[in-house]
């Protein structure tokens, strides 16, 4: 309907999570639990806190990553799906490519600026228009609070909450990831619905998000 530069690669901070999560939706493991590793423990803000040794559900991480942008639980996820960061990192760009996203490619698995860690809005219209149709990754996009816990002996829990202001207010239902660093600025893509019409979007390096 509309487009601006949609073909421009941008770095594109957090919305990059949406291509972990839709690999962890798919790969048959949520009731599997993954150890927190010293690397991705020690990932910088945003963050859950996650302390090294303990582990989690895969399905809990998902969430943790689409509400709370937590960047440990992304690693963790990398780490558990494929061993390392560069080799999760690997089947991010098959993923984004096999979809017809063809001008990202992704280092790492939450968006934390590297050189070369590059989207477009288009890109991620289209991937993000592929995980809408994967299960679950309506519902957790669609969860406002959450608490979860960690699956070793602590069982420590830990409060999540969405940071898609759109959701909890706005006239029309949207759902979306959220993303922000400061070479990305601020970064959205996500599904707006209004009736039985739902719109697809992207925004990379805005200077305001809402």
């Amino acid at each position: 309907l509309w487009q601006h530069n949609p073909d421009v690669p941008l770095p594109p901070a957090s919305t990059t999570k949406v291509v972990t999560a839709a690999l962890a939706l798919q790969s048959g493991e949520l009731d599997r639990s993954f150890a927190v590793s010293r690397k991705a423990a020690a990932e910088p803000p945003s963050n859950i806190r996650l302390r090294a040794g303990s582990s989690l559900a895969l399905d809990d991480l998902v969430y943790a990553i689409l509400l709370n942008s937590a960047n440990d639980a992304s690693v963790v996820i990398a780490e558990g799906l494929s061993g390392s960061v560069p080799a999760f990192a690997a089947r991010m760009n098959v993923h984004a490519y096999t979809l017809g996203a063809r001008n990202s490619h992704f280092l790492n698995p939450n968006g934390l600026p590297a050189e070369g860690h590059v989207s477009t809005a288009r890109d991620l219209a289209t991937i993000f228009d592929h995980a809408l149709d994967l299960p679950g990754f309506r519902d957790v996009l669609e969860t406002r609070a959450r608490t979860i816990r960690t699956t070793d002996r602590s069982r420590r829990a830990i409060a999540l909450q969405t940071k898609n202001r759109l959701l909890t207010n706005y006239r029309y239902r949207v759902i979306g990831k959220t993303g922000w660093t400061r070479a990305a600025k601020k970064c959205f893509v996500g599904a707006a619905q209004h009736g039985n019409r739902e719109l697809v979007f992207a925004i990379l390096g805005s200077d305001d998000m809402w």
